[in-house]
């Protein structure tokens, strides 16, 4: 599914700050020099695309909204004071004091623990009111409501989910039914963008054992990077170094990763193989046992234990090393790894995870389990506020941090080309989740199949999911009657 067009943002950032004078553009167009306007009334900037449509006159008499977030959210909520002086921490806090001015309302934002998803089901079982709003990782808030006690967000006032701030079809999929909206997945929980499963490649070796060092963006561009291609280039390129007749990490490697797990879910969800559907009345029913499920996971056997693949790393500083140092031609990791990379000599690429097919139409970019969601409290006495303190802290994330981290800190601080920006923005509008991948945990596990046989080194599809499928449907039906119970 494609979110927003980044492309949007980018222009609209480009906008307000040649109209507001505070900045200087530094793009590069293909156009000649005599053909850009010389007289600033020439231009006509539509700016219509950055602007909400709060009303003017909100204003909440100084009401505190609190905010529980993870520690690994809460800087990107809150802003962290130890941060001073990081252009994307300062663009978070200067964000929380323009909203708190434009609605008068206090933004109470607190960090807890990670993984205390046990504390946010107990508050909510509570009916505790001092937290408006839970952010929280996608893989335990999810599951979550079938415990009953978060706020039906399309009962909010003043949030509109057409607006490029949301990422309306995200939040679709995670939807147990119509009109059933509990997830909310915007750029203030930025995360989401962060944890984009990205394919690193190593431009030098990819020159060397395969073609010129760009050719792999071209191979994306015109649609020919396959799950086919990216296996034949493992292959091509691994060499047995130390002549012991086994792939391990002091070879010349072709694909590194740690472990077997998290690294599977994005090359299976980057097909466009629908494990699960939308039925008549928009509730899910599972479709596992597809002929193209059967060849994925022959596919993915066979890429993960061929030659030149490598997970048995002790950790995952291991594998960023290996590739960091120039020993494997492919590293996969989130959007935001290239800030390990930072140190690393050689010139590296970043771009989509393989099509399963040249017949597939579009790249699909999986966003980790591990990403960043909000729900709301169903107790909160806020309600009457929240929808605007939504729209106004994802409109303001949109047009003032979205752009800092995507632009300063991604395209060019990290990234080594002007081609790795395009792909940069290709991955942004092509992420994607499933709902038995966000809801894993609570359907018998069948959303992350492919972990467990490509560890196992089998290709078994059907008997694997065969075990699985009537514990998975019970535990669907389970969780439609804890909802239908519970809301």
């Amino acid at each position: 599914m494609k979110s927003k067009k980044i492309l949007s943002l980018l222009s609209a950032a480009l906008l307000l700050a040649s109209c507001s004078g505070t900045g200087e553009s530094t793009v590069v167009t293909e156009s000649a020099p005599d053909a850009i306007p010389t007289e600033p009334e020439s231009v006509a900037a539509d700016t219509s695309h950055l602007a909400d449509s709060l009303p003017d006159d909100l204003d909440f008499g100084g009401r505190r909204f609190g905010v529980y977030a993870y520690e690994e959210a809460a800087k990107y909520a809150a802003g962290l004071e130890d941060a001073a002086g990081d252009i994307v921490n300062d663009a978070v806090v200067a964000r929380n004091l323009a909203v708190e001015e434009r609605l008068n309302v206090k933004l109470d934002q607190i960090s807890q623990p990670n993984g205390s998803i046990s504390k946010i089901s107990s508050l909510l079982m509570a009916g505790d009111t001092e937290y408006d709003l839970f952010v929280a990782y996608q893989y335990e808030l999810a599951p979550l409501i079938a415990k009953g006690g978060l706020y039906n967000l399309y009962d909010l006032e003043h949030v509109d989910f057409s607006r490029p701030w949301w990422w309306e079809d995200y939040m679709s999929e995670l939807e147990l039914g119509k009109d059933s909206r509990y997830f909310a997945v915007g750029d203030y929980f930025i995360r989401t963008l962060m944890y984009a499963h990205t394919v690193y490649y190593n431009k030098a070796l990819y020159e060397t054992y395969a073609d010129d060092a760009d050719g792999l963006y071209n191979a994306v561009l015109d649609g020919t990077w396959t799950y086919e291609k990216m296996a034949s280039i493992v292959r091509d390129s691994y060499t047995d170094l130390n002549n012991n007749g086994k792939t391990d990490a002091d070879d010349m490697l072709g694909y590194i990763a740690y472990r077997t797990t998290g690294t599977v879910d994005p090359f299976v969800y980057s097909t466009d193989i629908a494990f699960c559907r939308r039925t008549d009345d928009d509730s899910i029913a599972l479709t596992l046992q597809q002929d193209d499920a059967v060849v994925l996971a022959e596919r993915l056997a066979a890429f993960f234990w061929q030659p030149g693949s490598f997970t048995g790393v002790e950790s995952s500083n291991d594998a960023i090393n290996v590739f960091a140092e120039g020993r494997s031609m492919f590293w996969c990791a989130h959007l935001s790894g290239a800030k390990y990379l930072r140190d690393m000599e050689q010139d590296f690429g970043m771009i989509p995870y393989p099509k399963f097919d040249e017949e597939q139409e579009q790249y699909r970019s999986l966003v980790h389990d591990a990403a960043s969601i909000g729900a709301l409290n169903g107790n909160s006495a806020n309600t009457d506020m929240a929808g605007a303190i939504l729209e106004a802290l994802n409109s303001e994330t949109y047009r003032s941090v979205t752009p800092v981290w995507y632009e300063t800190a991604m395209k060019i601080k990290y990234s080594r080309d002007d081609v790795s920006s395009q792909m940069i923005d290709l991955i942004h509008d092509t992420i994607t989740t499933s709902f038995i991948y966000a809801y894993n945990y609570a359907l018998n596990g069948v959303g992350m199949v492919y972990r467990d046989l490509v560890t196992a080194k089998s290709s078994d599809y059907v008997s694997k999911v065969e075990k699985l499928r009537r514990g998975a449907e019970k535990k669907l039906e389970e969780l439609y009657e804890a909802f239908h119970e519970n809301y």
